[in-house]
């Protein structure tokens, strides 16, 4: 059986962008770790947290999805 891992994520605030732009972050950060999932070799560490807040991103707004998922990544597969 494959492993699963479920990231979810219960708050994704965007600052100073239209609806449209924040959903298209929202739709390029699940895109994103799609991908980083899918590429990832090696076991993920277990954790005993039951959630985790992370320190703001910067971004322009085109690559900030990708620029969150990067970081939501980091810290799971770290």
């Amino acid at each position: 059986m494959t492993p699963r891992l479920e990231v979810v994520v219960d708050e994704l605030v965007v600052r100073g962008l239209s609806p449209a732009q924040a959903r298209e972050v929202a739709a390029a950060l699940e895109s994103r770790l799609t991908v980083l999932a899918h590429g990832h070799e090696g076991p993920v560490r277990e954790r005993a947290e039951s959630f985790r807040r992370l320190e703001p991103v910067t971004a322009k707004p085109e690559r900030l999805g990708g620029a969150v998922a990067d970081r939501v990544w980091g810290e799971v597969a770290r």
